[in-house]
């Protein structure tokens, strides 16, 4: 019986690659005991997306994969948050919202939901940071129909003035929640302190902002910056090479190449010494970020810093886990990662709950394991959990076509090197003890990291000032 490749890739993940001779010893082999096995190493080899380039300018990558007779779109559009006018905050992302919701010149809104959900497709879009998204889904036989939906949407969308009521009033609605959590609060403010609060990496919306918001503010945006030469699409699924891209030219025939816009100029600002910033919630416990500035995914040592990330505090076994929860228990959550990192140096950050009686001593053991990190070498044993666990959970993180292509999209759009997920391996790989405290004594800067703590300040163990100075923030006068 035929087998789906990523049913294999899951089993050669868990077993490994056998040959026919392999399987044969094994058969006569069945009382040696399990620990003599020996399997030979996990091998990641991604099938690699066609690329095409269009006469219009767009760019094309293409997976073809007929095990399920479905077809899966997902494009990148360059012009995000980053490019909201600074008394509009939250354009893009209005403008986003209604080009799906408003329906197109040529289609009204309900005729578009009415006609996906008969064959069962979806036409989404959204925005970020950096760049806008499309994405559609649709069983192979039903491309005809969504994908020109989905290329209308793209190049005509008509910003009703209803649908534009209808977001606006969502958004609104949305921020007037943003302080109900500490974990919502933490994730809107933290940012701003590193980058800066007024960063266009940062910044957020407000009320004030939404309402400025006019529709020719959403059309000027979307003619601004959404035109083929600024679109990277990427095609996974049941599809013919040379079919689909036939039907893309035809979709998207008339859509002309412009010149585009220059990004906007980002300072990134430096910090030079430690800083603790509070926001009062009443709570029993406290939710904590500590981190500053970190690397980009270009950077030679990304592959060593992720590797002493996941060290610092990624799984059960690491060692923020271990000397928060395990040895102390003090904190329900402890964990290190980055965010970002693509376009604009992503956040390293450390990210921690714990009961509010333990929140300065928290922050002390989160300070000195980092110093920890940048002055002895780890163990072995810590390298190796590493290590294999950042291969084995990027295998599975790309154990689908569209997952794949999907990534070699954004690799184009910030380009990087399309062959990324097949070096990955080797360069995980290639990571020492020697690599991990050296990024780490590069990388990892507790003497200057900002400290984010939402909790309720009568029930901590000590003052926070013990730690470094405090600045209070009042939610209701930080906008």
């Amino acid at each position: 019986m035929k087998r789906s490749w990523a049913v294999l890739l899951v089993l050669v993940a868990i077993l490994g690659p056998f040959s026919e001779s392999q399987f044969t010893a094994t058969a006569q082999q069945k009382e040696r005991p399990i620990d003599k096995l020996k399997y030979p190493p996990l091998k990641f080899l991604p099938p690699s997306p066609e690329k095409i380039e269009l006469a219009n300018g767009m760019t094309v990558f293409i997976l073809e994969d007929h095990e399920i007779p479905s077809v899966n779109i997902y494009a990148m559009i360059r012009g995000g948050e980053i490019y909201d006018p600074p008394d509009k905050v939250g354009l893009a992302d209005l403008m986003a919202t209604v080009m799906r919701s408003g329906g197109t010149k040529s289609r009204t809104p309900e005729e578009i939901n009415q006609k996906l959900e008969f064959v069962a497709a979806s036409v989404e879009t959204g925005m970020a940071d950096e760049y806008g998204t499309a994405e559609m889904s649709a069983l192979t036989k039903d491309i005809d129909t969504a994908l020109p939906i989905f290329a209308d949407v793209l190049m005509n969308p008509a910003f009703r003035d209803e649908q534009i009521e209808i977001a606006r009033n969502q958004a609104i609605d949305s921020l007037a929640r943003q302080n109900d959590t500490p974990g919502s609060i933490a994730g809107r403010i933290f940012p701003q302190l590193i980058y800066g609060k007024d960063s266009p990496l940062a910044r957020s919306a407000n009320e004030d902002t939404i309402k400025k918001i006019t529709r020719d503010d959403l059309i000027q945006f979307h003619q601004k910056v959404y035109h083929p030469n600024n679109v990277i699409i990427g095609i996974s699924g049941d599809v013919n090479k040379n079919e689909i891209r036939q039907k893309v030219e035809q979709a998207f025939a008339g859509w002309a190449r412009q010149s585009l816009p220059p990004p906007p100029s980002i300072q990134l600002p430096a910090a030079s010494k430690r800083s603790i910033y509070f926001v009062h919630k009443d709570l029993n416990q406290s939710t904590v970020r500590v981190g500053h500035l970190g690397i980009k995914e270009d950077d030679p040592d990304y592959f060593a810093v992720s590797v002493a990330n996941d060290i610092l505090g990624s799984g059960f076994s690491s060692k923020l886990v271990n000397e928060l929860r395990t040895k102390e228990g003090l904190a329900y959550v402890a964990a290190a990662f980055q965010s970002g990192g693509m376009g604009e140096p992503g956040i390293f950050m450390t990210v921690s709950e714990t009961r509010a009686d333990s929140t300065t001593k928290s922050i002390d053991i989160i300070l000195r394991v980092l110093e920890e990190m940048r002055t002895e070498p780890v163990s072995d044993t810590e390298l190796a959990i590493a290590k294999d666990a950042a291969l084995n959970s990027f295998v599975f993180s790309y154990d689908s076509p569209s997952k794949i292509v999907n990534r070699v999209v954004e690799l184009s759009f910030y380009g990087l090197p399309l062959d990324f997920l097949q070096r990955y391996r080797d360069n995980v790989a290639k990571v020492t003890k020697e690599d991990i405290l050296r990024v780490s004594k590069k990388y990892y800067h507790p003497d200057i990291a900002t400290v984010l703590v939402v909790g309720d300040e009568k029930q901590f163990d000590k003052p926070l000032s013990s730690i470094a100075p405090v600045t209070v923030i009042d939610l209701d006068k930080w906008k």
